[in-house]
């Protein structure tokens, strides 16, 4: 999946969430499924307590780790999706 350059991503309030050494569990409690994202995933998590960007995100994640630009957008992308898919975060498009 792309998303455009200026999507705007944030948190949903439904999940319970933890961190355990490093790394985020989330639990849906409406299908009681449960998550877990490693290091990278929750420093995606953090960002998202507010809104921002995809391009920004993704930025900023280049500049952290070294991966190419457009690995990370793919990856992030993909990440962002299933998100979506199971309502961790939402999504707005200005």
């Amino acid at each position: 999946m792309t998303f455009s350059p200026d999507a705007r991503f944030t948190r949903s309030p439904e999940p319970l969430t933890t961190e355990i050494d490093g790394d985020v569990v989330m639990m849906d409690v409406a299908s009681s499924a449960y998550f877990n994202l490693d290091s990278i995933g929750a420093a995606i998590w953090a960002r998202l307590e507010a809104p921002t960007r995809f391009e920004d995100l993704c930025g900023e994640l280049h500049a952290r780790y070294d991966a190419p630009l457009d690995v990370i957008r793919r990856d992030v992308a993909a990440l962002l999706a299933d998100m979506l898919t199971h309502r961790l975060v939402r999504m707005e498009v200005p």
